[in-house]
């Protein structure tokens, strides 16, 4: 044979198998997916604050659709910009309280209440206005109403699967305090009035944290860099706010999760997970179970931040009830970026998963494949689970 002929079968050899790889790598897992199994799962989704691009839910219904799970009564995938009750972008609408309709549902998710504010301008020019001059800005739609929490209670009773998550419990539901502790008892937590944030650059927080701190302690703001600012509002009143900020000099690391259980509703997460976004300071009750917790890593300076305004470095992040029917996230988990192009990608979640075992990023792109996405798979398969999910909760 000759040379030539050789390299051509030789070069020929090394196509086929990168089209081999190709094939297996970007054909065959989407051709796989197409001809699984839909799963049946009613969802009913509340989210007050939904933005025009939905990103506070966005990430749930790639979920939804990625484990083929659809609408019982329709069959259809769920959609996220109409298969949620509160606040529409698309119109500016807000769903009747008569559209919360609780009854065939599976699993509830509340996934965001803060609502609808409206400023009197564009929110930087409001921001340059402060604070020297007050604007009064207009709350139109937010929190949850008594009557909304009775439907609410009314399907807890049927003992199926609730959930709920960061600033359900906070503004402006502390202005309807009735309201807010039925919450707080279904779920078995309490709001210790402290949020949180970590920031890429301390600079960057807003106008009105920087006022606030400058206010409270007569000194200016002068921190940059990577940290966190904690909000401590225990009464009303700016004067009594506090506002903590953790530079890089009172971190040792970022947030993480610290897994403290081996709860079947964990399986399959990883521990350790840095976690880069809101997250509030929450209590469990007697009845509850933590297990899954932040630990803000400090050094000694950071550590005696926190003593002085009272905080824990340790505190709760997901908050268990009635063996896992009702959980409770104490922070903003729904709120991830996702690449809709993979969503009909079969098994993605375990090569991203192994990727980000070595790539390191700072964001919530690993919290997202390797906490919350392992942790709601666990949650659809017990909503699911008609041996549970329809079990009517103790009488106390």
């Amino acid at each position: 044979m000759l040379r030539s002929q050789k390299r051509f079968l030789y070069t020929h050899k090394i196509f086929l198998v990168i089209a081999l790889l190709l094939f297996i790598v970007f054909v065959l897992p989407f051709a796989y997916w197409s001809i699984l199994p839909t799963r049946p799962l009613s969802l009913f989704l509340i989210d007050k604050t939904t933005a025009d691009d939905y990103r506070e839910h966005r990430s749930l219904f790639w979920l939804l659709t990625h484990w083929k799970y659809v609408d019982p009564v329709t069959g259809t995938y769920y959609d996220a910009t109409k298969d949620f009750y509160g606040y529409d972008p698309a119109d500016s609408s807000f769903s009747p309280v008569e559209a919360l309709q609780l009854n065939k549902a599976d699993l509830l998710y509340i996934a965001d209440t803060y609502g609808v504010y409206r400023y009197p301008m564009n929110y930087d020019s409001y921001e340059r206005l402060l604070p020297d001059h007050y604007i009064p800005i207009q709350f139109e739609y937010g929190g949850l109403s008594a009557q909304e929490m009775d439907a609410i209670e009314s399907f807890d009773s049927l003992g199926r699967m609730s959930i709920a998550e960061f600033n359900t419990l906070q503004d402006p539901q502390l202005d309807d305090w009735r309201t807010q502790r039925r919450l707080e008892r279904m779920f078995g937590v309490h709001y210790t009035g402290a949020l949180g944030r970590y920031y890429d650059d301390l600079n960057s927080a807003a106008r009105w944290m920087k006022d606030l701190y400058e206010r409270r302690y007569l000194a200016k703001w002068d921190f940059s860099g990577r940290g966190i600012i904690i909000i401590v509002d225990r009464t009303s009143g700016d004067d009594k706010t506090e506002v903590v900020v953790l530079d890089a000099g009172d971190l040792a690391h970022t947030p993480v999760f610290i897994r403290t259980s081996a709860d079947p509703l964990l399986q399959g997460t990883e521990d350790e997970v840095p976690y880069y976004y809101f997250f509030e300071f929450l209590t469990a009750d007697s009845t509850s179970q933590v297990i899954a917790e932040y630990e803000i890593e400090c050094t000694k300076s950071g550590r005696e931040k926190m003593d002085a305004a009272g905080l824990p470095v340790r505190f709760p992040a997901v908050v268990s009830t009635d063996a896992g029917r009702k959980l409770y996230f104490g922070g903003d988990f729904v709120d991830n970026r996702v690449e809709t192009m993979l969503t009909q990608y079969w098994n993605v979640e375990f090569l991203l998963t192994k990727l980000f075992s070595f790539y390191f990023v700072s964001d919530q792109t690993r919290f997202f494949w390797k906490f919350y996405l392992p942790m709601m798979e666990n949650v659809f398969r017990r909503a699911t689970d008609r041996s549970l999910a329809y079990r009517p909760s103790p009488v106390p």
